[in-house]
């Protein structure tokens, strides 16, 4: 399957053929997902942090968010991914910087910036402690 998806020009491939990867690159893709948030609820922390790195993560989380990171996209598929991603950011940004984890996560920052004007939206004010906290990689401060 490796080597479908590598193949831009899909070339060499029929029409039923594409049919058949499309269907199972979305089904296995999929499955993967489910599997990888079962792992994610359910593992011991000292595997998570083997599994769930920064290094592991990154380089899905980068493609994933980028709007523009391939140059062949047409100008109707890239408004169909910007659409797609604000949503994404929308949700991730809205449990991320949720109360109950930013407070987990940064506390003495969220202790701080929970009364700080100007950032009308709780859920910017929690990433903003998350972010803090996240430069400091987490030490306490």
């Amino acid at each position: 399957m490796r080597k479908y998806v590598m193949n831009e020009s899909k070339n060499g491939y029929s029409k039923e053929v594409q049919t058949v990867y499309k269907y199972r690159i979305k089904k296995y893709t999929v499955q993967a997902l489910n599997d990888l948030t079962l792992l994610a609820k359910n593992l011991p922390e000292d595997q998570q942090d083997e599994i769930f790195s920064a290094g592991n993560l990154n380089p899905l989380l980068r493609v994933l968010f980028k709007h523009k990171f391939r140059q062949d996209l047409t100008e109707e598929a890239l408004e169909k991914r910007r659409v797609r991603l604000l949503e994404l950011c929308y949700d991730y940004i809205s449990q991320t910087g949720d109360l109950s984890n930013a407070v987990s996560l940064a506390p003495e920052i969220w202790n701080v910036l929970k009364y700080a004007e100007g950032t009308p939206i709780q859920s910017i004010r929690g990433l903003t402690a998350i972010y803090i906290a996240s430069l400091n990689r987490g030490k306490k401060t």
